[in-house]
C-alpha cells in the first residue's frame, strides 16, 4: 500500500476529464498500490463507488469536490468519501458499508436503495431520498443522517436501516419532511425533529423511548463531529422536537380500495393530467381491451397472403379468419402489435387509438 495522495485534476486547460478517463485512471491507481485520493472534478459520476472490487481489503480514502452524480454508488465497508461542497442526485445509491460525508446539500435520491454504512450530510436532501433503503440482517443496518431537511416523496418504500432528519435551520417549513413521504414504508425507522405533515397512512408518528433516545445522543456526537457542527449538540438533543416513524404493522393498514375510488378521493383533483384533458375516471382493466386500447390493429387484405403467422402467433387468440379474411376482436384484442411484427407481408397496421380514450 503506497500512503502518497494521489491527486486528480479534471480540468486542465478547458479539456474535462471524461467519467471513464477518471475511474479507468483512479483504477489503475488503486491496482498500483494507492488508496488516497483528492479529486478536483468537473461533473463526473460514481467517483468513490467503481473502484472497490479491486481495492483487495485495503481502505480507500476519498476527498471529492464538484462531483456529477452517484458518488459513492455501490461502495463497500472500508470506503471513506469526503464531498467539499454539494453533491448532484444518487449520493450513496446501493451504498453497501461505505462511509460519505457530504458538506453541503444533496440533491434527489440521496441514499436511495442503501443497504449499508453511513451517509451524513450538513445540509439539505432533495426529493425520494431515503427510498428503497433496505437491511440485511447479517449486517449493520444503513443509517442516513441529514442535518437540515428533506424533498417531497422521501422513505418511498422503506424497507429497513435508520434515516436521522434534524430538521435544523427549518422553522419556517410546513414539514421537514416535504410531502408524501413513507409511502409504502414497510420497515426501518425514521427520526424527525420538527414540524411533519403530509404523511402516508401506512406510517404511526410515535414519542421516542429511552433506547432511542440513548441511540440519538451517541448517533449526534458522530453526525456533528464528522460534519464539524459540534457546537449544535445542545439544541439537538433537546429531544421534546424529535419524534419516531415507523411503519404501522399489516393489521393496523387501512384495507385497499378500488383503483376507480382511489382517484376520485385520493389523487390528483381533476386527475394528474386534468389541465389538459377531461378524465372521466374510467379505469380499464390491465391489459386494456375494447376502447381501452391505446393502438388498434387493422387489416389489409392486398397483400395478405394467408400464411396464418398472425393467427399462429396472436398471444390472446384474439385473430379471427374466415374464408381468408382476417379480422381482430376488440373484446379480446390488447393492441400489443405482435400480429404487426410477425406479418411478412406487412398486412396488419396499427392505428392509435388515443382518441377513443382521452
Amino acid at each position: 500500500m503506497n500512503k502518497e495522495v494521489i491527486k486528480i485534476q479534471t480540468l486542465n486547460e478547458n479539456k474535462r476529464m471524461s467519467t471513464q478517463e477518471l475511474l479507468q485512471l483512479i483504477t489503475l491507481k488503486i491496482s498500483e498500490g494507492y488508496t488516497d485520493f483528492e479529486i478536483a472534478g468537473c461533473g463526473q459520476h460514481n467517483i468513490g463507488g467503481s473502484s472497490w472490487a479491486i481495492c483487495d481489503g485495503d481502505e480507500l480514502k476519498f476527498k471529492i469536490t464538484n462531483p456529477g452524480q452517484r458518488v459513492g454508488a455501490m461502495a463497500l465497508k472500508g470506503t471513506h468519501i469526503y464531498v467539499e461542497g454539494s453533491a448532484p442526485a444518487d449520493v450513496g445509491w446501493l451504498n453497501s458499508g461505505a462511509e460519505i460525508i457530504v458538506d453541503g446539500d444533496c440533491g434527489d435520491t440521496a441514499s436511495h436503495c442503501a443497504a449499508g454504512g453511513k451517509i451524513f450530510v450538513s445540509g439539505r436532501v432533495g426529493t425520494r431520498s431515503g427510498a428503497l433503503m433496505k437491511h440485511d440482517p447479517k449486517f449493520e443496518p444503513p443509517e442516513f443522517w441529514v442535518l437540515k431537511n428533506t424533498g417531497s416523496f422521501g422513505f418511498e418504500f422503506m424497507g429497513g436501516g435508520i434515516a436521522v432528519i434534524c430538521g435544523w435551520d427549518c422553522e419556517g417549513l410546513e414539514s421537514v419532511l416535504g410531502n408524501r413521504s413513507c409511502v409504502g414504508m414497510v420497515g426501518g425507522t425514521i427520526y424527525v425533529r420538527g414540524k411533519i405533515s403530509g404523511i402516508a397512512d401506512c406510517v404511526a408518528i410515535k414519542e421516542l423511548n429511552d433506547n432511542d433516545i440513548d441511540f440519538l445522543k451517541n448517533g449526534l456526537d458522530e453526525f456533528l463531529k464528522k460534519i464539524n457542527k459540534t457546537d449544535l449538540y445542545n439544541e439537538l438533543t433537546d429531544f421534546t422536537q424529535w419524534h419516531k416513524i415507523e411503519p404501522l404493522p399489516p393489521e393496523l393498514k387501512k384495507k385497499k380500495i378500488p383503483v376507480s375510488e382511489f382517484r376520485k378521493t385520493s389523487w390528483v383533483e381533476g386527475g394528474i393530467f386534468g389541465d389538459f384533458i377531461h378524465d372521466d375516471f374510467v379505469v380499464y382493466p390491465l391489459p386494456a381491451v375494447g376502447d381501452g386500447r391505446v393502438h388498434i390493429p387493422v387489416w389489409d387484405s392486398s397483400p395478405c397472403i394467408d400464411c396464418k403467422i398472425c393467427l399462429n402467433n396472436c398471444p390472446n387468440s384474439a385473430i379471427k379468419e374466415n374464408n381468408k379474411q382476417y379480422s381482430s376482436d376488440e373484446n379480446l384484442c390488447i393492441g400489443c402489435g405482435i400480429c404487426e411484427a410477425v406479418c411478412p407481408k406487412q398486412a396488419w397496421k396499427l392505428i392509435s387509438n388515443r382518441n377513443e380514450i382521452s
